[in-house]
């Protein structure tokens, strides 16, 4: 299956057994600013408020995500980058699409069900320089999303009410464009 401008939500997306297992790993790690490496005069507000911990592929929960991907969507994917993501709530919407890869497996991890904490994607006008939210998908635990990386997307945590949230972050190649 190639998911090429697809966006796929699963809901209960890992076993109650794996999830609560996630859930208790997230909470003894120590989660350190995703941009540490980018020089200080380079950061600007919106990359002071992710966090995260890389998760090498042998990891229990991106071994899991890959057998989910290949069983329910035959998704045969290499292994790319993975890990577990802390965002806190910002001020502005960031689109961004993630040319890095082919395909994204976001999975809402810990936080609060809020449609306001999930993630919009978005069209592109390149002649106006403007993107425009076609489509949102609210938070909610143990849900996942998966779709073409080459979609524009953001986290909505800029709106009222929104606050933290746990997500495990994938990026995979499919292999046949190895």
């Amino acid at each position: 299956m190639n998911i090429k401008d697809h966006i796929i939500i699963k809901d209960n997306f890992f076993d109650g057994n794996i999830y609560k297992e996630i859930i208790l790993d997230i909470s003894k790690l120590k989660f350190t600013n995703r941009y540490k490496l980018v020089p200080e005069d380079a950061k600007n507000l919106s990359q002071k408020i992710y966090f995260d911990v890389p998760l090498d592929n042998n990891h229990f929960a991106v071994k899991e995500v890959l057998k989910k991907l290949f069983e329910n969507y035959s998704l045969d994917l290499l292994n790319y980058e993975h890990s577990y993501f802390l965002s806190t709530k910002h001020k502005e919407a960031t689109p961004h699409n993630d040319q890095h890869s082919d395909v994204n497996c976001l999975i809402y991890l810990k936080g609060e069900s809020f449609l306001n904490s999930g993630t919009a994607f978005y069209d592109y006008d390149e002649e106006k320089n403007q993107y425009t939210i076609n489509k949102h998908v609210g938070f909610k635990e143990n849900r996942a999303i998966i779709f073409d990386s080459s979609i524009f997307h953001a986290s909505l945590q800029f709106n009222a009410g929104a606050g933290s949230r746990y997500v495990m972050a994938n990026f995979f190649k499919y292999k046949d464009k190895k």
